[in-house]
């Protein structure tokens, strides 16, 4: 029986001693490797003194090595720490060209079992993956960085329930995802965007996130989102942020007040070649701090890079100024209007119609005249994009969905001689023809397109309504129209009418004197149209409920 047991013991005690012979060989590299750092740190690891300095910190106290970090651990060894103060002699050097990564793996071992407790065991391959994951970082870290690192990743994710679809397709805008069919989905349950779901695609994509965030605390939350190319930023069911376009890595800001609760987040992105980026993240009020919400952080935010702004003001009092350039949530042909009394808005040449209004500071043109061009941003706040697309459609039946943008579909696959994959794009509309915009005395544009048969004229008036910011747009229709020609005046908001204004979202209302408005349930969503008969003149007024807060 005893010399059962023995021999039944002898597999067992076999695969013991060749493991322990191997942990023994990580920890010995691991302590040779730790060699390095013995100047600064110590043997004991506690930091050498000169004086009442310190030329490193203990690493019995660090957070790093006593928690399960081994990412941190190498981003912290490959690319070093910024001496920014006094605290410390030294800083930390970076050693990703003098280490390799079972160099590396085997010093997290040792140090986190020496200094921390605890030991990780990250694997060669799994430093070798981190290691190319940082590789575009080109300058230390700043310990502020480091400890929203850490905080981070000692924190659940701000997102749940992550849900994504890839789509195919040919864009140079974002596309109404809505419409299209999704060629894959997933989750991320890691709680993060990424755009890792591509990876294998070479371009002609776009991503839809959709997820769910609770927050404690009622207050201003400020949204950056950088993308290349076009992306926006939906919060229960509102556009936060509009980056649209085709353009390099560009960030843009918004601040959202939002109450404490659950609410519900969507992103879009496209991409249509060349390089891709999406990157979000979030500022909040008290103890929030910054949050990414996304796998890609400083790389996106420093191909994103910001400008010494360059706000674009009137030449003179009372005057408008136009503003043409790649400008977000709209087409290339974008034109910027930023009129006396802080209105502004931005009109698409290539649909004939308004984009969006919003109201403040006008444009920074930083982005547009530095770089690559890549177009400039709205400085001002409460922007509402109202029903963006072609303005004029004939509707047999008002159960006819609304086209709003011109497409076609084509075969085609990068790279490729033959071949079949179906894709869609933007084409120019047979029915519309722009004819350029001209400017007032006060350098007030009126825009001017052909539609079918009929002459078109879009102009707006800025002033104030019950004290409140406003504009008023002006919409003749010259010429014999055909029979249902109905003009869109939005798709956004509840739509509810109250004392004759329409509640379009984003706290603004529209009154429309010239015809009676028809509302419609299309696609899921309220739209507001006008039927459009010869000599009709719309008469569009845009209000806010509340005067603009500084």
């Amino acid at each position: 029986m005893k010399r059962f047991l023995l021999l039944s013991l002898v597999p067992s005690l076999m695969a013991w001693f060749p493991l322990t012979a191997q942990d023994d060989k990580i920890l010995e590299l691991g302590r040779l490797t730790y060699q390095s750092c013995v100047a600064c740190h110590g043997p004991d690891g506690r930091g050498i003194r000169a004086g009442d300095l310190q030329m490193a910190p203990s690493l019995h106290d660090s957070a790093y090595l006593k928690g399960d970090h081994p990412k941190l651990l190498t981003a912290l060894v490959l690319k070093g720490i910024l001496k920014e103060d006094n605290r410390y002699i030294q800083a930390m050097l970076p050693l990703e060209g003098i280490l390799n990564n079972e160099q590396i793996a085997a010093l997290i071992a040792y140090t986190t079992k020496e200094f921390g407790g605890n030991r990780r065991n990250p694997k060669p391959v799994d430093v070798g993956n981190w290691r190319k994951e940082y590789a575009s970082r080109t300058s230390p870290w700043k310990r502020g960085d480091l400890e929203q690192m850490l905080k981070e990743a000692t924190t659940p994710p701000f997102l749940s329930k992550v849900r994504y679809g890839i789509y195919e397709g040919k864009w140079e805008e974002l596309p109404d995802f809505s419409s299209l069919q999704p060629a894959k989905t997933g989750t991320l349950d890691d709680g993060h965007l990424s755009l890792d779901p591509a990876k294998g695609r070479k371009g002609n994509f776009g991503l839809v996130f959709d997820a769910e965030f609770t927050i404690a605390e009622s207050g201003d939350y400020h949204f950056s989102l950088t993308s290349d190319d076009g992306s926006a930023l939906i919060i229960d069911g509102e556009t936060v942020i509009g980056n649209d376009g085709i353009h390099p890595a560009k960030t843009v800001s918004m601040k959202e007040s939002l109450q404490a609760g659950l609410h519900t987040m969507q992103v879009q992105y496209f991409e249509a070649s060349g390089n891709r980026s999406l990157a979000l993240s979030v500022k909040g009020p008290g103890k929030f701090g910054t949050r990414w919400l996304s796998t890609e952080r400083d790389e996106a935010r420093k191909a994103g890079q910001s400008f010494e702004p360059i706000p674009l003001t009137a030449r003179n009092p009372g005057e408008a100024i136009v503003h043409r350039a790649f400008l977000p949530d709209a087409k290339p042909r974008a034109i910027g209007v930023g009129y006396p009394g802080a209105v502004n808005l931005v009109w698409d040449a290539d649909v004939l119609n308004l984009a969006y209004l919003f109201r403040g500071e006008f444009m920074d043109a930083a982005p547009h005249w530095n770089g690559r061009g890549s177009g400039s941003t709205p400085l001002g706040k409460d922007r509402v994009k109202l029903a963006h697309g072609l303005p004029f459609q004939i509707l047999e039946s008002l159960d006819e969905p609304w086209e709003p943008f011109s497409e076609a579909k084509v075969k085609y696959e990068r790279d490729t001689a033959d071949p079949q994959k179906e894709i869609t794009i933007n084409v120019r509309h047979p029915d519309y023809q722009f004819r350029g915009y001209r400017l007032d005395a006060k350098r007030f544009p009126t825009f001017r397109y052909d539609y079918r048969k009929l002459v078109v004229t879009d102009t707006f008036t800025p002033g104030e309504i019950d004290g409140v910011t406003s504009i008023v747009r002006t919409i003749r229709i010259d010429g014999d129209p055909d029979e249902h020609t109905y003009f869109r005046i939005s798709e956004t908001g509840s739509q509810k009418v109250t004392d004759g204004w329409i509640d379009v979202g984003g706290n603004l209302r529209v009154k429309v004197d010239g015809a009676e408005t028809v509302t419609r349930k299309s696609g899921g969503k309220d739209e507001t149209l006008a039927p459009v008969a010869a000599g009709t003149t719309l008469t569009l007024s845009y209000r806010w409920n509340a005067p603009l807060q500084p």
